[in-house]
């Protein structure tokens, strides 16, 4: 899961830099997403927050660009 995360941010970083916001922004939740179990089996505990504080932010932003939200 944790290999799977680090892809999915290293093209979600990708896909933020080349300009594309909505896709880049779902993947890096997703990434967090699958971070998470690793995390908690591990017990990284910073790791946690800051991806569920990441996770909000990736949510709320690809809300708004969807113009789902506001």
């Amino acid at each position: 899961m944790r290999c799977i995360a680090s892809a999915l941010f290293l093209l979600a970083h990708g896909l933020l830099v080349l300009e594309h916001i909505a896709v880049g922004t779902a993947l890096h939740g997703v990434a967090e997403l699958f971070l998470a179990p690793w995390a908690l089996r591990h017990k990284a505990w910073d790791i946690i927050v800051i991806g569920l504080i990441f996770c909000v932010f990736d949510l709320w932003g690809t809300l708004r660009l969807t113009s789902t939200l506001f």
